[in-house]
């Protein structure tokens, strides 16, 4: 027998932040696919973006192309 044996004993506080942790956890995991959904979603649409404004730059140059040729000639 150890006479001076320390008891771990978790307070009262300790208890509240760790269930109120493991909850909060747990409604993260819930919700990852939905974001991770909207998360995909917002890419694709930027991707979208990039490449609708890629093709209106190339427009726009043709067309200053075919104007300059239009006015010079």
């Amino acid at each position: 027998m150890r006479p001076f044996t320390r008891r771990t004993k978790v307070s009262p506080e300790a208890g509240t932040a760790m269930r109120a942790a493991e909850k909060s956890l747990q409604q993260a995991q819930a919700h990852h696919p939905e974001v991770e959904a909207k998360l995909n979603e917002s890419r694709r649409v930027k991707e979208q973006i990039r490449a609708h404004n890629r093709a209106n730059s190339y427009s726009d140059w043709i067309e200053s192309i075919v104007l300059s040729r239009l006015t010079d000639g």
